[in-house]
């Protein structure tokens, strides 16, 4: 049974690559604070729905986690019980990933209207020379690795109630569990503002209770819809083949992305005032259907196709999906203490729009060569290492043999 997908290695490293280049460009462009959200340059749209492929990300997961749930079930023997308990740890050690990653080291909360930043501790004090604590701001904010680690844990249930109510016809009842899914998203708009009420009013139950849900920036509604839809894939692929799991994606993928990007035409303009209404609802159900067409694309590529050897640029890229969670994880206080050092030598440096884009690609470059060097020691001691080697003590990790070069 295949397990490992070298399309996939090569998305996610792609995806991880861009947001290294997109994080470090966005929060050292010096006028961000001065842009005309009614009327942006065309290059801060694009940069903004760069910044705005956390789904991509869960697609992938769910595709991953669901292969290898399969994978542990009928060759290595494991129970319910036991898949479910990998799939809990792994979602808490995600969790504690994610949270120490955006109190201590994470990119830096905009406040457009206060013309200020919301920086992690570690990155607050490298800018500003005080050691400050954290805030509910960022405890509360639910960001790209929370959003996997929560997928992680819920579609590891999905996938075994799955397999009870639907024992014959799985990926299908995935797939329209996924669709069910999207559409009952919308009711994160009302929900968000009942959200935002009960943050002015203090009213701590409202707020724990819808937080994971609704709140920025990557919640349960709608991406736990894109987890579930890669897991839906990964059942068409195990149980159909690739040419019914590509068929299924190309014919509701381009219709979730016609549809999307014809309600964006229509609607107001509201993208980079970052509001939570239909334009973002259009926005996520474009990007719902273009990642599946981009999915489907890079297992074709690097999967199906009779010469499956990987170029330079690709096996670059696919080291980001071996140890780029660690290089996320560090990505924000070494491009501060970049940013620190240049204006010690040059106080009175500006950096504009494409001066940030270029500082950002030296700084993905560089990682890049980080990353070339690191693997001939298999990442040792990377927060990966770590992972895969706690999570060997709970069950087959494949993540440990891939570190290793080694496939399953």
């Amino acid at each position: 049974m295949k397990t490992h997908f070298k399309g996939l290695d090569v998305l996610r490293g792609l995806g991880i690559f861009i947001l290294l280049m997109m994080h470090t460009a966005f929060y050292h462009y010096d006028g961000l604070y001065d842009l005309d959200l009614n009327n942006p340059p065309l290059i801060v749209t694009i940069i903004g729905l760069l910044l705005m492929f956390a789904g991509i990300f869960a697609m992938i997961s769910g595709f991953v986690h669901a292969t290898q749930y399969r994978y542990k079930q009928n060759t290595l023997g494991y129970s319910n019980k036991q898949i479910m308990r990998y799939s809990l740890f792994s979602a808490l050690s995600i969790l504690i990933v994610a949270y120490l990653y955006f109190i201590f080291t994470g990119p830096g909360l905009v406040n457009m209207a206060t013309k200020s930043m919301n920086n992690s501790i570690i990155v607050e004090w490298i800018n500003s020379g005080v050691l400050s604590g954290s805030n509910w701001d960022r405890i509360l904010y639910v960001d790209s690795l929370v959003m996997i680690g929560m997928n992680i844990a819920l579609l590891g249930c999905i996938y075994l109630w799955i397999q009870k109510v639907a024992k014959h016809k799985q990926a299908w009842f995935s797939l329209f569990f996924a669709l069910l899914l999207f559409v009952i998203s919308l009711i994160r708009l009302p929900l968000y503002e009942i959200y935002m009420n009960a943050i002015d009013s203090d009213n701590a139950l409202v707020i724990l209770a819808l937080n994971w849900f609704v709140n920025k920036n990557n919640p349960i509604l709608p991406f736990l819809a894109f987890g579930l839809i890669g897991q839906a894939l990964a059942l068409f692929y195990i149980e159909k083949g690739y040419k019914t799991c590509r068929n299924v994606a190309l014919i509701e993928g381009s219709f979730m992305f016609i549809v999307g990007v014809i309600l964006y035409i229509v609607l107001p303009d509201t993208m980079l005032e970052r509001s939570i209404d239909m334009i973002w609802y259009a926005i996520m159900m474009a990007q719902f259907g273009l990642f599946q067409l981009i999915f489907i694309f890079f297992i074709k590529l690097y999967d199906q196709s009779k010469k499956q050897s990987m170029n330079i640029v690709s096996r670059a890229l696919s080291r980001f999906s071996c140890a780029g969670l660690t290089i996320f994880f560090f990505e924000s206080i070494f491009s501060a203490l970049i940013h620190r050092g240049l204006l010690i030598f040059m106080p009175n440096l500006v950096i504009g729009l494409w001066g940030s884009l270029l500082f950002g690609l030296c700084l993905a470059l560089f990682w890049t060569f980080i990353l070339f060097l690191w693997e001939k020691k298999h990442y040792k001691y990377s927060i990966e290492y770590i992972i895969s080697h706690a999570l060997a003590r709970v069950g087959h990790s494949h993540k440990q043999y891939k570190l290793e070069g080694k496939q399953v």
